[in-house]
């Protein structure tokens, strides 16, 4: 995954729960907490994921973040394309415990 969308994956994890995502203002320090990169790095990302409509920067009292619809879809199709995919056997008879004694 490139960088800029580990970017947008932080993003989208700080605002999912939000009853309105893509209104929710992300503040640079919630983005930093939660990211391994310095504020410089964050910034070009930010500036990548600006130029493909993922989020929205805002510049009010201080920097604000919005993910946009795009930038919703985007992180949801980035986990799903992320999920390790488990198969169970669903043949009980071959899993039965057996005796210790035999």
């Amino acid at each position: 995954m490139e960088n800029e969308y580990q970017t947008l994956q932080t993003i989208f994890h700080i605002v999912k729960y939000d009853s309105h995502p893509e209104t929710y203002l992300c503040s640079p320090g919630e983005i930093i907490l939660r990211q391994s990169q310095d504020w410089d790095t964050i910034q070009q990302h930010l500036q990548l994921l600006v130029n493909q409509e993922l989020v929205v920067m805002k510049q009010l009292d201080k920097l604000a973040v919005c993910i946009t619809h795009k930038g919703l879809e985007k992180a949801k199709s980035l986990l799903q394309s992320h999920r390790p995919v488990f198969s169970f056997s669903t043949n009980l008879a071959s899993s039965e415990p057996k005796s210790l004694a035999s």
